[in-house]
């Protein structure tokens, strides 16, 4: 009796335990597995307090740099691209906003990156050119087309916070007397859909804007470098300062139009309210 009793004593001393760190049950949590989105949804989780990271780690954080895990998540890397159609499966995803968009889940989005996060402005994306190129006049025109007040403000409110403008400049656009054409390539969403909403405007500038849409995150830039294209629009700058140090390139950046906040998106569970004690 007296080792039944001890026994029970035990069980009832880890349940009390597993409460008080915040639960038992285990939440699965799926992030991107590629080190620089992996690194930023794990900060997110960070400053959400569902779990904590090694001092000084930063965007270079990966899951071996979890220091404490109270609410006894389980991280699950998988292909960023995966996620949304992944949701079914997991508790919660930590979601790129462009992939977030292209899915159609903008509306589901829990909560993001805050605007003054490092992140946030480390991944801006940017319209990139073939170095030498920077001052064309038709690049100077989509540059100030897409950094004027009123595009900046259209892709605010248009995508419910899942992608986010960097902020309005009012930047000249060049006097451009013979029509010429602007080849740039682009991921679908919403890099193609901003440049689809700018095409107009461009076009009373004597610009007309042939978007090429890619699905990968190689031959945007290829196509700039051998001038197949003479922009794109698809990348933060991280990426392609790795990519011109990896492949020998001379692609610039010439504007940060928008970033693209990582955010939790519900599967399984529905709110965050599950991590407050």
């Amino acid at each position: 009796m007296k080792k039944l009793l001890a026994v029970f004593a035990l069980i009832t001393a880890l349940a009390l335990c597993l409460a008080g760190c915040g639960g038992s049950k285990g939440y699965t949590i799926g992030i991107p597995a590629d080190a620089t989105n992996g690194g930023r949804a794990l900060l997110l989780l960070q400053d959400l307090g569902i779990l904590k990271l090694k001092e000084g780690v930063g965007l270079s954080a990966t899951e071996q740099d979890i220091a404490d895990n109270p609410y006894n998540v389980t991280i699950q890397a998988m292909e960023a691209a995966n996620l949304p159609a992944s949701l079914p499966d997991l508790d919660f995803a930590v979601i790129n906003g462009n992939y977030a968009s292209g899915a159609g889940i903008g509306d589901k989005l829990l909560t993001t990156e805050d605007a003054a996060s490092v992140a946030a402005q480390t991944y801006g994306n940017v319209i990139a050119v073939k170095e030498g190129r920077e001052e064309e006049p038709a690049v100077k025109a989509l540059v100030a087309v897409l950094m004027s007040a009123d595009v900046q403000d259209w892709i605010s409110a248009g995508y419910n916070g899942v992608v986010m403008p960097m902020g309005a400049q009012e930047l000249d656009i060049p006097e451009i007397a013979e029509p010429v054409t602007l080849r740039v390539g682009a991921s679908p969403s919403p890099h193609a859909e901003i440049l689809e909403h700018v095409k107009p405007i461009l076009a009373e500038h004597n610009v007309t804007l042939d978007i090429v849409e890619f699905d990968d995150y190689v031959m945007p830039n290829t196509g700039v470098e051998d001038g197949s294209l003479d922009a794109n629009y698809f990348q933060h700058q991280p990426y392609l300062d790795d990519f011109n140090a990896e492949q020998g390139t001379h692609i610039n950046s010439v504007a940060i139009v928008h970033y693209e906040p990582m955010g939790i998106y519900p599967g399984k569970t529905s709110s965050l309210d599950v991590f407050k004690k």
